[in-house]
């Protein structure tokens, strides 16, 4: 009986050592599998609290055309009531927070798109800027250039606003050189 028990005893501290050490064989691992450095979540999370800064800079008209959950709307909106740097600073972390648990690639590229969409507008507002400037500045020739590219039906019309900004140029008012440029801006697309 001893024996029995001996043999009982050897049999289960083996099965009992076994169960302790499988641990020490590394699991095969893919690739793929590989987790995400500390630094590189730091990193990561720098970037979407910069991100929720600019966020805070929005209108929030333009706020509303992202994708944003209900919950980091309103730490959006309460950032941009805040005054103290302390507590702007301490709610970026928290925007930033939500970011993370938010979906924040769709979020990133709606922004992107936005922020493509006002540099497009701001484009369009300088060339016609340029060219309102360079038919004041160059006279008929630039007139001409203009017709050329742009093809405007009512060339009477610009030519009248073209002489009347001149006029005005050296006094106060610039009613006829705003009206000048909205006549050009919807001219050129």
């Amino acid at each position: 009986m001893d024996i029995e028990l001996f043999i009982f005893l050897l049999e289960s501290t083996n099965s009992a050592y076994n169960r302790t050490n499988s641990h020490k064989t590394p699991p095969q691992r893919c690739p793929m599998d590989e987790e995400i450095s500390k630094s590189a979540k730091k990193r990561q999370a720098e970037t979407l609290q910069k991100i929720g800064l600019q966020l805070v800079e929005l209108s929030p008209a333009d706020l509303q055309k992202l994708p944003l959950p209900a919950t980091l709307h309103k730490a959006i909106m309460e950032a941009k009531a805040m005054k103290s740097h302390g507590a702007v600073r301490r709610q970026a972390l928290f925007v930033g927070k939500l970011m993370r648990t938010a979906d924040h690639e769709a979020i990133i590229a709606a922004y992107e798109q936005l922020q493509a969409e006002a540099a497009s507008l701001s484009l369009h507002f300088h060339e016609v800027e340029a060219w309102r400037d360079r038919l004041l500045a160059e006279g008929p020739d630039s007139l001409t250039a203009f017709i050329e590219e742009y093809h405007p039906e009512e060339i009477q019309q610009l030519r009248h606003l073209i002489k009347k900004a001149k006029q005005e140029q050296s006094g106060d008012t610039k009613t006829a050189a705003r009206a000048l440029f909205r006549f050009l801006r919807e001219l050129i697309t």
